[in-house]
């Protein structure tokens, strides 16, 4: 027999010789059981007085569940009630009488709203302690071959006069212990000191003598700092490249025996506050008086936000050596600290050419390699001037004109000097020079009837680039504006030479015309461009159409169909804001079979009290936030504000306001994100059509069928057999099989839908939209006031989502920052637009990932202004070097498939060109006169098309048009908004272009037909 004693807890065991196995002597286990009954019934008495409510709760379940298998990272997770006894002895032996103890669990997953304290009481006279019915949390992994169901808790204590201790991190199974150990486990140690069901947990705790710490915070003019915040082994998230840290605790002297690993504290926030942060007083002093000994602490003591936080590693020891980043103050020490304080800053704002002062400007102050969170951002007053606390340091200064300001974005370096010896408080003044914008009046009409063109946005590209950026109002927001009801836009803009490109719609985008001149920007004049425009004919009918007719073989009649498509122009169309409450449950449980049913015995025409419905359906507990939600043709932008009291808003702006928690934008293109939780952000790329990433819009909540996003249904096609019923206003279609049913409710008048919902018996999955209370605006555009979805699936909720519409607004001039996504010092973020689709998201985080120094107005605005590296630019097309290759996805001329041409030495004429262009068509006369005028010279002419064609319907028009050079069809882009990939390496925009490369395989011109046979001509001519 042996006798292993581990931090006070002895355990008795045999051993067998020959096999080398533990197994445990039950009867021995019955006799300390029956032992610690009978010292229980002695001390149980001063306990009950001690705390009489928790004895007389009750209790709870044997086993709670928090989440179903699946629900939280692909696991689930359990409460297992458990009691927890043990005795409390100084180093000693003798008993600590009223000590605090604690129980906290967790998971290797853990939900970020989870309580990990578990359970709280005090040992008696003889150190006894019992933690009576505390629930441990339970991982319930989803493969138990791998990895058993455990959860880890770990018990520690405080008393006064001692420091605080814990017992090393124990493990928790809710099985029965298995009768011998696989000697293939790797996991064989945690299996044999693993804690299972029914059986005791026993659990001693050592106190020690408490190391102490006290110091002095000031700055480094000796004057002392008060409070200032001090805080060990859990500390605040910092400002710097490690965001996500927030501390550690590590006791030194030895490691977990049960799991061979550091004795660590790893959640220490559940360590009282008293004992883990505390702030200097008037004369800047500090001191912890209840430290363990032999421990190292992340540490942290912050002056306050205009000061730089000092962070470390502090140990309780005399051994440690110390270093910039560690401290070692031994068992009674004493860390001091000096700041640098920051230094008053006025930055004054004047105009570059006269010099008169500008109000209104924003001043950022972005610190060069440093975070800072305060006194770097200021607004100038009437003189134009701006003041800051800054502490010395090099910065960027960033002045940002009011959007109605006609001046552009400047930005500027400034190095803050450090204080004279003599401390003379004087205070260093900058001047920054704002340029004046470009004024542009840019004005879309019909080509034909002269007519003003509202609802038309713009792209622009600059002399040396065809990469196309959004039109903007002013250089501080990207706010995509679209022409007024007088076809105007108006923007401040960077001198230069520009080219206007529309943008949207798409069926103008495809237009004549739709593409300016080079035009040159002068500073501070105004110059009109007026872009006229003729509709695409190539494009099918219902996307250019203003007249659409409705779908003969739909079982909606005509007017309806009609309503719905007038509506959902105008949800399309008008820009609005809407704010709402909403919540959203995912993979619970909730009775949506009855639910439905209350819902629809009410009056779809009033508002309905939901959140009564969803308390009398599901038990948890609603977590409402507030969404508010901005709209305009593909923009889109959702700012989402949770529950103040649950989750206090961590960000503020100059005014004051709080940031959003979440906020997300889309222009179609890419998607772009900032989660204040991590102060983390994000770009998605639109990659292949596709954008994995929501975002929140009215689009979510009003159903409006419209006739442009339709799939043509064969003409012979018979319409569906339903049901229609009438419900006094509301139109009932109901449609069952033995596969499916499908249910529909509409108002006869407006066509306002009420309910869609289907049915899928195979699957047992059902899908219900349901809206209530709707309401018209100004312009005709009718809103529902609350709406419901829910999906399921084999029978199991997948998502339920409510949203109530507090207010709808229309925007007649839309604020240049309605899309802005503000972004505080210190965001983090992974530059993806550099990576191609082929790497993983992690494979490019170490080299795309950014920290911001300082605050930024606008996330879209910041990425426009610094551009990225990519293999797009290492391959952008440059005119003197070598073409990028050619890689159509096959060859043909009109007979049929054919081999790739071969272009040593010669002249090659190319021709981006495409049949549903017009203009592409009508080149191609130019085309075979070039063929002819070339056939006997060194040049081969190459016809791509773009990839949106097939091999038979080009050949048919090479055969009717009677194209005998060699064509190609590109093959897909590898990104949206591009003709085919060979197109988007030389960054073909628009069709049709031209390009030339010369005899040594080199890119000499790009642009039109006929400067492009003036180049081949002077090729030829230089070869002879």
């Amino acid at each position: 027999m042996e006798e292993n004693q581990i931090g006070g807890n002895v355990m008795v065991c045999f051993r067998d010789s020959e096999s080398g196995n533990y197994r445990f002597s039950w009867w021995v286990w019955t006799l300390l059981t029956l032992f610690g009954a009978f010292q229980l019934s002695l001390w149980q008495a001063p306990l009950m007085a001690a705390e009489p409510e928790e004895l007389s709760a009750s209790r709870p379940p044997q086993v709670e569940t928090l989440y179903e298998p699946g629900q939280l990272g692909g696991h689930g997770a359990t409460l297992h009630r458990v009691t927890i006894t043990g005795t409390a002895r100084n180093t000693a032996g003798d008993p600590v009488k009223d000590a605090d103890i604690y129980v906290s669990s967790r998971g290797w997953i853990i939900p970020s709203d989870f309580e990990q304290l578990r359970g709280h009481t005090r040992s008696d006279e003889y150190g006894h302690f019992v933690l009576k019915d505390v629930q441990l949390f339970v991982i319930n992994n989803r493969d138990s071959r791998s990895r058993p169901d455990e959860g880890d808790f770990i018990v520690f204590g405080t008393k006064e006069n001692y420091g605080l201790t814990w017992h090393p991190t124990r493990t928790y199974r809710p099985a029965a212990r298995p009768e011998e150990t696989d000697s293939r486990d790797r996991n064989s140690q945690s299996t044999t000191s693993a804690f299972y069901q029914n059986e005791p947990i026993v659990i001693d705790l050592q106190f020690d003598t408490p190391a102490k710490l006290k110091g002095v915070i000031t700055d480094k003019q000796g004057h002392p700092l008060a409070n200032a915040k001090v805080q060990l082994g859990y500390v605040d998230r910092p400002l710097s490249t490690t965001p996500h840290r927030t501390g550690s605790c590590e006791y030194l002297k030895q490691k977990n025996p049960y799991s061979n690993q550091n004795d660590s504290f790893i959640n220490f926030s559940v360590v009282p506050l008293s004992m883990r942060e505390t702030y200097t007083d008037a004369q800047g002093r500090y001191e912890f008086t209840q430290l363990r000994r032999d421990t190292s602490y992340s540490a942290n003591i912050d002056p306050g936000p205009e000061f730089d936080p000092w962070q470390f590693t502090l140990v309780t020891a005399s051994q440690s050596r110390n270093s910039r980043n560690t401290v070692a103050a031994g068992y009674a020490g004493e860390v001091n600290h000096q700041f640098t304080a920051p230094r008053d800053v006025t930055v004054r704002v004047v105009q570059s050419d006269s010099g008169r002062p500008v109000s209104n400007v924003l001043v950022t102050a972005h610190p060069i390699g440093e975070v800072r969170r305060s006194g770097i951002q200021a607004r100038t007053d009437s003189q134009g001037k701006a003041r800051l606390r800054l502490i010395p340091d090099e910065y960027k200064l960033v002045s940002e004109p009011n959007p109605d300001q006609p001046f552009l974005y400047l930005s500027q370096q400034y190095f803050v000097p450090k204080r004279e010896a003599s401390g003379r408080n004087d205070t260093p003044n900058v001047t920054m020079k704002l340029n004046p914008a470009a004024i542009v009046k840019l004005k879309a009409i019909n080509a034909k009837t002269g007519a003003p063109i509202p609802g038309v946005r713009f792209n622009y590209e600059t002399y040396d680039s065809g990469e196309q950026t959004p039109v903007s109002t002013q250089t501080v927001y990207v706010d995509y504006p679209f022409t007024n009801d007088a076809g105007e836009i108006q923007a401040f803009m960077e001198p230069g030479t520009r080219r206007f490109v529309v943008a949207e719609p798409f069926s103008l985008s495809q237009a004549a015309g739709s593409r300016s001149e080079r035009i040159k920007l002068t500073a501070g004049q105004v110059t009109e461009v007026t872009i006229k425009l003729t509709p695409a004919e190539f494009l099918p009918t219902h996307l250019v159409a203003s007249e659409i007719q409705p779908r003969k073989n739909s079982l909606y009649v005509p007017e309806i169909q009609k309503k719905w498509h007038i509506q959902s122009e105008l949800l399309r169309l008008t820009p609005l804001r809407i704010t709402t409450q909403k919540v959203s449950i995912y993979r619970k449980s909730v009775d949506t079979e009855n639910l439905l049913k209350d819902l629809r015995a009410l009056d779809p025409y009033e508002l309905p009290d939901i959140k009564s419905l969803l308390n009398k359906y599901y038990t948890g507990e609603l977590d409402w936030y507030k969404q508010v939600l901005t709209a305009q043709g593909t923009l889109k932008h959702e700012a989402r504000y949770f529950n103040p009291d649950a989750r206090p808003p961590l960000f503020f702006n100059l005014s004051g306001q709080p940031l959003p928690n979440l906020t997300t934008m889309t222009d179609g293109w890419k998607t772009i994100h900032h989660q204040s939780m991590s102060n983390q952000a994000g770009i998605n790329l639109n990659r292949r059509g596709r954008i994995n990433f929501h975002v929140a819009s009215p689009y979510d909540f009003c159903e409006w069928p419209s006739l442009r996003n339709r799939i043509p249904a064969p003409k012979n096609t018979k319409k569906p057999d339903v049901n229609i019923s009438q419900a006094g206003q509301r139109i009932i279609y109901e449609r069952e099989s033995d596969e499916r049913v499908f249910r529909r409710v509409l108002d006869q008048d407006t066509g306002f839908i009420f309910e869609t919902s289907y049915q899928i018996h195979s699957h047992q999955s059902e899908q219900v939209k349901l809206s209530f209370a709707p309401y018209k605006l100004a312009n005709g555009l009718i809103l529902p006031g609350m709406h419901i979805n829910w999906k399921t699936y084999q029978g199991k909720l997948q998502r339920l989502e409510v949203t109530l519409i507090e207010q709808a607004e229309i925007l007649s001039t839309v604020p240049a920052d309605a899309f802005a996504i503000a972004l505080p010092a210190g965001t983090e973020f992974i530059d993806s637009r550099q990576l191609p689709d082929n790497i993983s998201y992690i494979a490019g985080n170490h080299e795309s990932k950014k920290i911001l120094s300082g605050p930024v107005s606008d996330f879209a605005a910041y990425l426009q202004r610094n551009p990225y590296y990519s293999h797009e630019m290492e391959t952008e097309p440059q005119l003197g070097r070598h073409a990028p290759t050619l890689e159509p996805a096959l060859w043909l001329t009109a007979d049929g498939k054919t081999a790739a041409p071969n272009l040593n030495g010669k002249v090659a004429l190319i021709h981006f060109w495409g049949t549903r262009n017009a203009n592409s068509m009508d080149q191609l006369s130019e085309m075979k006169a070039a063929y002819k005028k070339y056939a006997e010279q060194p040049v081969v002419l190459i016809g791509l098309h773009d990839s949106y064609t097939s091999t038979s319907q080009l050949q048919a028009i090479a055969e009717q048009k009677d194209l005998k050079y060699t064509l190609a069809i590109d093959q897909r882009p590898e990104e949206a908004g591009w003709f085919g990939k060979t197109m988007q390496h030389f960054r073909v925009r628009d069709l049709p272009q031209m390009a030339v490369i010369d005899q040594h395989g080199n890119l000499t011109f790009v642009g039109d037909l006929r400067q492009a046979l003036q180049k081949v001509n002077q090729l030829l001519d230089e070869k002879n």
